[in-house]
């Protein structure tokens, strides 16, 4: 008797647990049985268009901490600056989801600097942070990787002045050329691949490539002079087999480096001259300024940043109204924690609503792309609502990287052009594609050199 009453009220103890737990999850459109919202994300899609005016649709109903289920995943959107620096900085929630769709990449493990979280991503990034130091990023060297591309990348545009040119892809080869000069200490390394989409369906190739170069890194090594960050990989597993990160890791922080650097980039320079075809007084105070600081006798470099007040706000008005990285990367929950009113659960996948705290009414005129909103009396205003590169310990390692590369595309290409719809052209359309990153629709722009 006495063991059926125990059981019982063991029973009821976690029953009840059970029920305030949920209870206690946020918000969110009525689930259905198995499927949760996955039905409700079908039918509204239909009508929004993009996963991320979803969420902001329901957040606006339900709160700025949106509860969703999708089958046995649990998924909380979280909206508002406060909330999403509360997210971003909190231990907490700064793992990363291992469903399939994350791990698929890298062998069925947590791997590399993304897609990982714990001890082994605290190591894995703080070893990588310091060679790619060592090997020129963050510092003036990598300026010289950027300055080369910029100047090839002039002369194709040279090459073809006055045509229509599909512009979609064509900071592909030169963004992944700058990073792989850093990580493997050579460029034009996959000339068959063109564009992203291509390299997310070829994983196995790429694989297959980044172990060829390490193979051959591997054979040549000097270990008294690294030339890159694979050879210092290399040469840490050599010294310290206990502790160094194995091949495999070595392989997944590669395949990071070209994934995660070269789309968002890519597609953020390629808004970037969406914008700048749309607005033609935009371009001409751009090129006022480049004429002024820089000039014809020489070539934009990262030194002249400082007094280019204006292009620094061109900069910044295009990481907030393209906001490519929409809802950012998935944190997940590695323990039952509290976030506001209510408990987000162990294991809840956490997507935090960048394009929405862009793109809200908290700024003037969302929708128009205005630089002067970053200025004020001659200065740039670094408002702290741009969160393009994230917050705390999952901040983006390639901010500086990202800033310098568009600060010098933009002004390599304005310096010797003028950028035009072609006749006959629709005006380029800011309405974006969706998918994992957004990305700009197909455009033509016309590259019409200043001077003869």
């Amino acid at each position: 008797m006495w063991l059926f009453v125990i059981c019982l009220f063991v029973f009821c103890y976690f029953l009840r647990s059970k029920i305030s737990n949920r209870a206690l999850y946020p918000p969110g459109p009525p689930t259905f049985p198995i499927i949760g919202n996955m039905l409700s994300v079908y039918i509204d899609l239909k009508k929004h268009k993009y996963h991320h005016k979803v969420w902001q649709s329901w957040s606006r109903i339900y709160g700025n901490i949106l509860g969703l289920k999708f089958g046995l995943i649990r998924i909380v959107v979280v909206s508002g600056r406060e909330l999403i620096r509360e997210v971003s900085t909190r231990e907490v929630f700064d793992s990363r989801p291992d469903g399939f769709l994350y791990t698929m990449r890298s062998f069925g493990k947590k791997l590399g600097i993304v897609f990982s979280d714990g001890p082994v991503w605290n190591t894995t990034r703080r070893v990588l942070l310091k060679y790619l130091k060592h090997f020129g990023y963050g510092t003036r060297s990598m300026e010289v990787f950027i300055a080369e591309e910029c100047r090839d990348l002039v002369m194709l545009r040279i090459s073809d002045a006055g045509t229509p040119v599909f512009v979609n892809q064509m900071f592909h080869i030169p963004i992944t050329n700058i990073l792989w000069r850093i990580v493997a200490g050579k460029r034009h390394i996959i000339p068959d691949l063109i564009g992203f989409t291509e390299i997310k369906s070829v994983h196995n190739k790429l694989h297959e490539f980044i172990l060829e170069t390490i193979k051959e890194h591997r054979d040549s090594i000097d270990i008294n002079n690294p030339r890159d960050v694979i050879d210092a990989f290399l040469i840490e597993m050599i010294e310290h087999k206990a502790t160094a990160i194995t091949e495999e890791e070595l392989q997944i922080v590669c395949l990071d480096m070209l994934e995660a650097g070269m789309e968002t980039v890519t597609n953020t320079a390629i808004f970037m001259l969406l914008h700048l075809v749309r607005n033609e007084k935009v371009q001409k105070r751009l090129q006022t300024e480049i004429d002024n600081v820089v000039g014809l006798s020489r070539t934009p470099s990262l030194d002249d940043r400082p007094n280019m007040v204006y292009t620094e706000a061109v900069l910044l008005e295009t990481l907030r109204i393209s906001s490519v990285a929409a809802v950012g990367i998935p944190h997940m929950a590695r323990e039952d924690a509290r976030l506001g009113d209510y408990l987000i659960p162990k294991g809840t996948y956490i997507l935090l609503a960048i394009h929405d705290l862009h793109n809200s009414n908290d700024w003037e005129d969302p929708d128009i792309f205005r630089p002067e909103r970053f200025l004020k009396e001659g200065s740039l205003i670094q408002d702290d609502k741009i969160l393009a590169f994230g917050l705390g310990r999952r901040r983006c390692i390639g901010e500086g990287l990202a800033k310098s590369e568009l600060f010098m595309f933009m002004t390599h290409l304005l310096q010797k052009f003028t950028l035009k719809v072609p006749d006959g052209d629709p005006m380029p359309s800011t309405d974006p594609i969706d998918g994992i990153t957004l990305s700009a629709k197909p455009f033509r722009v016309i590259f019409e050199p200043r001077f003869k």
